[in-house]
Order: structure tokens, then C-alpha cells, then sequence
């Protein structure tokens, strides 16, 4: 009560208060019209002033890869040799008994010009055992001479399909594996992870989620043993969030076994908070490994072409047919404007073979758009899946960005304002642990294209990247609200606080639309509602 409520609710915009009744909002108008509903057993939050919006939803995430601490040394936001060489060699040394050396989130901007580190710097702080971690991206692996010798990958192992194994100038692997097909060579011979391994992952992550406001999520590519965890959680209540997962395709594998397995696992692993409707199909890469399919050859070199297409565009169209008539939601991995081109035509195709009336689609990333798309996604009902936080001049947009695709395609990354201005429906996925979770710090960026308060990690006053398609701070919250319900089919039950529908919904330290733009990320979530039930509050943390 005596708050500021952004609804999100076009028949209602503002309120004061919020009454919360079971599972479901019951009231949403003025602080004295709730308070006549206060009754003996009622919890009243006064807000002074503070503001309450819908529950965030992060609408591509990826918690079950968060590194686990007692596992997997964490490199995410290191991005000079020396110090990620060093966090390696303490945590090697600070768990001797581990079999294997496992980490994520290393930087390729510590390792240019290349951006790809050598197996021979791995060797130096992890001699005694094998050691292998992920970029920060995922899409690419490091390996130690151990664990090449423990994958038996050598001079003559050849390359998979839609995977690179690099090579040093003396034709040895350099320990540098491209996207998935690579990497699985070395990951397929480590020891995996226990089930409470993955649900005490899952649930410190999922904790992090809450504290930042998120009440819904969609897992951008839920493994078996993953989904298996999400369940548990749900079948124990222990699940604090609305999970949504994609279930993994892989390209490497025959389709139809594919598609049985999915239908087995959507009844498997549905639950109370819990859904499996959705497929994730990668298209294409990423930055570093030339991955990323282009309309246009890339800028720095002739051998690599457009980039290729992960799924043949006929094969594309017979996979993405068959999940919509089965009533599966497709989540396309698309960064390029050729993989782009590539989903929206599966869609085409789907929508000619079934009719109009599948579920909605969605395409991840969409770094790069052509003209002629941007009007599709409506026309297709496809949405346009992007992360705030990569609309700004980090590492990958100033130095890899220019080199791969020049200044004149630059000028074109991530055109959410040219979507909208197409009618297209816009949701917000963080791509976590790949940058920052925070909802609130997105906005910012959403409005801005700029790192958070306008300066670098270096501190250093930013510019924009590609100013004009900069969202107002409106549209940037309906794209972590109510149209990630609407991606999933479940705008008439939450994404809005609106009488009868779903209690989920953040309260924040202070209004958004009250501050500066370059201080919106300052906003402290205070407390998390999920279902009528309070999920996390800053003051028990």
C-alpha cells in the first residue's frame, strides 16, 4: 500500500495497492480501497512510495551452468590472461582430490589477437590432471594436454560437422574446440555431475534469479539431466520460479528419435511449475569461432566465407513442421542474418503446412536482421528473443564485431527498435551466466545502449551502440513482463497485475520512471512474490 504500481495492465496502468489473496491478486486500486480489505491474519507491506511492477521473466537463461563452487572455478568477468591463468592454479591447488580441472566463463578478449588461449598455458597451471573450461560464450572450449589425450584428440582427428578442432602451426591441437560438436569430444569422457550436484546448482541460481525480481523463466537448452533436477525441485516445492525448458536438439543426431524423445519428456517432466513444450534448435554460432551465418561474406577473411547453417534449410523445414504440429514451441539459436532468414523460413514453412494457429516461436539472439525480415516476425507470429545487455560497446560489439562484419553491419546490430517499429513482439533473455542477470541493469541498457551509469568496466565514460534503436523505458519492461507471458501462451494468467491473474510480482527500492536513465540499474529489488508467496526479501538476506 501507498505505493507506485506499474501495472502493465492498459485498463488500469496505476495503482497504489496490491491485494493478494491465495495464489491470485485480488484487488488493484487505491491504498484506501485495500485497506477496507485487511483482515486479522492479513500481511500488509507498507511501500512509501516505492514501486511495484510484474515479475520479471528472463526468457533465455541458462541457471544449470552457473558454476558451481565446489566443482567448477568461475572465470566470468576476467579479462586479462595473467588473472584467469591464476584463478585456474588456485583452485587447482586449492582441490587437489578433483579428477578433472573444470571452469567456465574465460573471456576471449584476454587472448587476442586471436582470442583463442593454447593448451600450453593450461599445461603450466593444471601439469598433474586433465583441465578443461568454457568461454564465456559456450561456444567454445579449452583443453589441457591431458584432456586432448584423455578424448583422444590428435594431429589426425578430423574436425566434426558444425565443430573445429584448432590447430597450432605445427599442426597440433592447440586445445582451442569449437562450438558443441567439438567441445562434446572432451566433455563426453568427463566424469558428469550427480543429480544433487545439478539440483544444488540449479537452486543457488535460481535463488540469484529471485533476488533480482525474476518469478519466470525459459531455459534455453535443458539437457535431460537438467530437466530431471527441475522436477525433483517441483515435485518437492522446492522451486521458487515458473520454469519454462527447451529440450535440446541436436543436429548431429537422426530427427525422429529426437522428436519421440521430446514427446517423452514434455509428459515427463511437466509438472506443477514446471513445462517442457519447447525445442531448442541451434542455426549458428558465435563471434569467435566464425560461426555466426551471414547474408554477406565476412569482413576479415575469404576462407570463411558466409558462415554455414548448422541444419540444412529443407531438413530445418521438415524438423520445424513436425514440432508444430505437435504442439512444440521452437527456440532457434540465430545471431546471423543468414540463420535468421533460415528460422523465419522453417516458420514459413510450418505455418503453410499447419495453418496459422501453432504456438508462437521465438528466435534468439538476432544480432543481425535484413530489412526485408524485420516485418516477418509478426506476419509469423515469431518472437524476437534478444539480451539487453548486449547492446552496448563491450569487447565482442567494439573489437570482434568490426573485424567480422565491418563498421557498415556494425551500424545494424540488434535493431530492437526497428522490430518494434514492425509490429514485432520483443522478449528479454539474459543469456546468464554469458553477461548479467539483473533485470533492472537491462532496462538500462534497453534505454540507453550503454554499459550501467554511462562508463566501461574500466570506468570510462561509454558511447552508445546504434543509438537509435534505443526502446523507452515502457517498452523495455513489457519485453521482461508481460510479452515473455505472452511467448508462453499465459497472458491471461500473469505478466500484468490485474485483478484474478497470478500473484507474481518485484517490489523495487524506488520507482524507475522517477530517476535519471543512467541510474535506473541503482533500483534494489526489495522483495519477490511468486504465486502470493514470498520468494526472497531483501531484509531476511
Amino acid at each position: 500500500m501507498d505505493g507506485v504500481v506499474h501495472t502493465g495492465d492498459p485498463q488500469q496502468p496505476a495503482a497504489e495497492a496490491v491485494a493478494v489473496t491465495g495464489e491470485r491478486i485480488a484487488y488493484v486500486g487505491t491504498t484506501a480501497g485495500a485497506r477496507a480489505l485487511i483482515g486479522p491474519k492479513t500481511r500488509v507491506v507498507e511501500l512509501d512510495g516505492r514501486a511495484v511492477l510484474p515479475g520479471f521473466q528472463d526468457s533465455h537463461v541458462h541457471p544449470a551452468d552457473i558454476p558451481d563452487p565446489q566443482r567448477l572455478v568461475d572465470l566470468h568477468g576476467l579479462t586479462r590472461r595473467d588473472e584467469i591463468l591464476e584463478r585456474i592454479r588456485s583452485f587447482a591447488a586449492a582441490h587437489p582430490a578433483l579428477p578433472w580441472i573444470q571452469g567456465d566463463g574465460w573471456d576471449e578478449v584476454a587472448f587476442l589477437p586471436s582470442g583463442q588461449p593454447n593448451r600450453r598455458e593450461l599445461d603450466a597451471v593444471v601439469p598433474d590432471r586433465p583441465a578443461y573450461l568454457t568461454n564465456n560464450s559456450g561456444h567454445e572450449g579449452w583443453a589441457n594436454s591431458r584432456a586432448l589425450a584423455a578424448a583422444n584428440i590428435s594431429r589426425d582427428t578430423p574436425d566434426p560437422s558444425n565443430g573445429r578442432i584448432e590447430h597450432d602451426a605445427d599442426g597440433e591441437p592447440s586445445g582451442a574446440l569449437q562450438e558443441s560438436a567439438a567441445m562434446e569430444l572432451v566433455e563426453r569422457v568427463i566424469p558428469p555431475p550427480t543429480a544433487e550436484d545439478y539440483q544444488r546448482t540449479l537452486t543457488a541460481a535460481l535463488h540469484t534469479m529471485n533476488a533480482q525480481g525474476i518469478t519466470a523463466l525459459e531455459d534455453a537448452m535443458t539437457r535431460p539431466e537438467i530437466a530431471a533436477a527441475y522436477k525433483a525441485l517441483d515435485a518437492s516445492s522446492r522451486l521458487p520460479m515458473r520454469v519454462h525448458m527447451c529440450l535440446a536438439h541436436r543436429a548431429e543426431d537422426p530427427d525422429e528419435p529426437q522428436i519421440r524423445r521430446f514427446i517423452a519428456e514434455r509428459r515427463a517432466f511437466s509438472g506443477r511449475r514446471t513445462k517442457a513444450h519447447c525445442v531448442k534448435v541451434f542455426l549458428d554460432g558465435a563471434y569467435g569461432s566464425h560461426t555466426v551465418a551471414l547474408l554477406e561474406p565476412y569482413a576479415d577473411g575469404l576462407q570463411y566465407g558466409r558462415g554455414e547453417i548448422f541444419i540444412a534449410q529443407q531438413r530445418l523445414n521438415r524438423i520445424v513442421t513436425r514440432l508444430d504440429r505437435l504442439g512444440f514451441r521452437v527456440h532457434f539459436h540465430a545471431q546471423g542474418d543468414g540463420a535468421v532468414r533460415a528460422a523465419l523460413g522453417a516458420v514459413a514453412a510450418a505455418r503453410h503446412a499447419n495453418g496459422d494457429h501453432g504456438p508462437m516461436h521465438t528466435i534468439a539472439h538476432v544480432n543481425l536482421v535484413a530489412a526485408a525480415d524485420l516485418p516477418r516476425f509478426r506476419s509469423l507470429r515469431v518472437a524476437a528473443n534478444m539480451s539487453p545487455l548486449w547492446s552496448r560497446q563491450d569487447p565482442w560489439e567494439r573489437v570482434f564485431a568490426p573485424r567480422l562484419f565491418g563498421m557498415a553491419r556494425v551500424g545494424k546490430l540488434f535493431p530492437t527498435r526497428q522490430l518494434l517499429e514492425n509490429h514485432a513482439l520483443l522478449v528479454w533473455g539474459s543469456d546468464w551466466p554469458v553477461t548479467g542477470v539483473s533485470p533492472v541493469e537491462g532496462l538500462e541498457t534497453a534505454v540507453t545502449r550503454r554499459y550501467a551509469g554511462g562508463r566501461d568496466p574500466e570506468g570510462k565514460e561509454d558511447l552508445p551502440l546504434n543509438a537509435a534503436e534505443s526502446l523507452t523505458l515502457a517498452e523495455a519492461i513489457a519485453a521482461y513482463t508481460v510479452n515473455g507471458a505472452r511467448l508462453q501462451g499465459e497472458a491471461g494468467e500473469r505478466g500484468t497485475l490485474t485483478s484474478g491473474k497470478l500473484a507474481d510480482f518485484v517490489v523495487l527500492d524506488r520507482d524507475p520512471y522517477a530517476v535519471p536513465v543512467l541510474a535506473i540499474h541503482e533500483a534494489r529489488v526489495e522483495l519477490t512474490v511468486l504465486g502470493g508467496a514470498v520468494v526472497y526479501e531483501a531484509t531476511k538476506h
